[in-house]
């Protein structure tokens, strides 16, 4: 079996995994009452948005580490979700 065989299976399988969490946190979701579910997002929407803004405003990698520093966890994975999706060419390095 090639490397590409194994590789391909092994993103089907994580596919499948990922789907099936994901259906099962969707209804564990939609079990929660309409304020909670509100209240949730208007948390993470407001935790992207503080991630945005930590991006925007950071001068470079190093001010942005610092600042994120100071975060919660959980805002730390958004910032750096945030870095290698919406600003990459600002805070990766480049590659020639």
């Amino acid at each position: 079996m090639s490397n590409n065989d194994e590789n391909e299976k092994l993103i089907q399988a994580i596919n499948h995994l990922t789907e099936k969490v994901s259906e099962k946190l969707l209804d564990e979701f939609l079990d929660l009452s309409e304020d909670t579910q509100k209240n949730i997002v208007l948390i993470k929407a407001a935790q992207l948005l503080l991630a945005n803004v930590l991006c925007q405003v950071a001068v470079d990698k190093e001010e942005l580490d610092t600042i994120v520093n100071l975060q919660a966890d959980e805002i730390k994975e958004i910032v750096d979700d945030c870095v290698s999706t919406g600003f990459a060419d600002k805070f990766l390095p480049h590659k020639h």
